[in-house]
């Protein structure tokens, strides 16, 4: 049974062919000839091949179920300590013993908020004495968040309570600053990170024009750093507002890191839901009409040749819920210029053409501003020869080289869809140009077949309703 049981180890191993056997009873060696070279094992080296990957299997096997036992004495200790520093918090008991327990407790799980909450409690009365042991305090809180930080740089509760801490007044502001440039060079797109700063410079009162070549800098390292162009966006409308948006949200972020109430929301999906509440109320836009349909009934005042929909359905049209108005036309083509220079640089990364989205948006915005007005006119004619020449730019510069290229071939899209809908195309044009970019998503589908769903919903007239509750095309 040996001899066969190895015969076939053998066979399988080397495809078949012969054993040889010419001086024992018992085969020594097998051999195979396999694309013209002859390959051949002893019996013992076989064996002693099969014993090494056992022992390897077992390794393995013992190596699970030691990270077992680990896990769940891990676990275990991390419900004990928690029950422990909940039992002591209940009784009110704040002692160094607790504290130190506590410690340990959130470097390992940082996210358990209660633990914070209650080292927040142990130093109120240091905090409220002043002096030296409200600076200890200070220092000593530091010093643990970021060793937190160190093991988990994107935990909620750590950020929060770093925050908290700074509010006291007893960190050293200029020192927080550089430790959070470390921070984002190590990881530049930790939006943690970034909000972070954030915080630090309306502490500061650093002025957004010198944020801005901060976020220059980041930008110029890495394109891609999609977080930068972001910032670039806040920074502008900080710059460019006639009341910043940084100054009317710093009330409301100190407020939340105190433990007061909750932060407030500000992303562009929040912002915008109110606007699509709206339209599926029916006191707001209605969605749009698939791609190539030119007649649009629902559509309110863009169907009727005005424009898009009036002042005030549009919400956050910029995609920011602290933006409030478009940031100048002359600032505008400016950042036109230098976002077709990324592209030239990398026409494939995905961050520059969302900032693209946001400043089309912008131009989209000045319009809405001067409904009603006597600019209106002059707004129509100014964002017509805007969309125009980015056309034109995009299919130059991009699509005569490279038709197939994703990017360009779908802001095209967008931007002739907003050209036709808004009637800022040639008289009459309106149906060609939306049939036009009907042939483009279909094209779409079949370069990006993973993502057909995307621009299926295009094709039936989704991508208007981002314009509606975002401006943005």
């Amino acid at each position: 049974m040996l001899f066969f049981s190895l015969a076939d180890h053998l066979e399988m191993l080397f495809g078949g062919s012969g054993l040889t056997d010419t001086n024992s009873a018992m085969p020594l060696e097998a051999s195979s000839t396999k694309n013209g070279e002859k390959t051949s094992i002893s019996l013992r080296t076989w064996s002693l091949f099969r014993k090494e990957q056992h022992f390897k299997a077992q390794q393995r096997h013992y190596a699970t179920l030691r990270l077992r036992y680990d896990d769940r004495h891990k676990v275990d200790a991390i419900r004990n300590g928690t029950a422990m520093v909940l039992e002591c918090r209940r009784k009110m008991r704040y002692d160094d013993m607790v504290m130190d327990a506590a410690a340990k407790l959130l470097k390992v799980v940082p996210e358990i908020y209660t633990i914070w909450n209650y080292r927040r409690e142990a130093l109120a009365p240091a905090f409220e004495a002043g002096g030296d042991a409200a600076q200890k305090a200070s220092n000593g809180e530091l010093a643990l968040t970021q060793a937190c930080l160190a093991d988990n740089p994107k935990s909620y509760s750590t950020w929060h309570h770093r925050k908290w801490i700074v509010l006291k007044g007893y960190a050293d502001l200029q020192a927080e600053l550089e430790l959070i440039g470390k921070a984002l060079e190590a990881d530049e797109r930790n939006f943690h990170a970034w909000n972070y700063r954030q915080f630090l410079v309306k502490l500061l009162g650093r002025s957004p024009e010198t944020e801005l070549e901060y976020a220059d800098e980041k930008m110029v390292m890495n394109f891609s750093n999609y977080s930068a162009w972001h910032y670039r966006t806040i920074l502008l409308n900080q710059i460019c507002s006639a009341s910043p948006a940084g100054e009317a949200a710093a009330p409301d972020e100190e407020a939340a890191a105190s433990g007061n109430r909750p932060a407030p929301a500000s992303s562009a999906g929040e912002a915008a839901a109110p606007a699509g509440g709206a339209a599926a109320s029916g006191n707001g836009p209605a969605p749009a009409s698939p791609v190539g349909e030119a007649a649009m009934p629902d559509q309110g005042a863009a169907a009727s040749g005005k424009g898009p929909a009036p002042r005030g359905t549009l919400g956050a049209f910029t995609g920011s819920a602290s933006q409030s108005i478009p940031v100048p036309v002359e600032v505008l083509d400016e950042e036109y210029d230098m976002v077709h220079q990324a592209f030239a640089t990398d026409g494939g990364d995905q961050s520059p053409w969302m900032y693209y989205r946001w400043l089309v948006g912008n131009s989209l915005a000045h319009l809405q501003v001067a409904l009603g007005t006597p600019e209106e006119e002059d707004a129509r004619v100014a964002l017509q020869a805007v969309l125009e020449r980015e056309i034109s730019r995009l299919q130059e510069d991009h699509l005569q080289d490279c038709p197939d290229s994703k990017w360009p071939l779908l802001t095209v899209a967008r931007l002739k869809e907003a050209q036709a809908r808004m009637k800022l195309c040639e008289a009459g044009e309106e149906e060609k140009v939306l049939l036009e970019v009907r042939d483009i998503y279909v094209k779409l589908m079949t370069l990006d077949p993973m993502r057909k769903g995307f621009y299926q919903d295009a094709l039936d007239g989704k991508a208007f309703v981002v314009v509606q509750a975002l401006g943005t095309v």
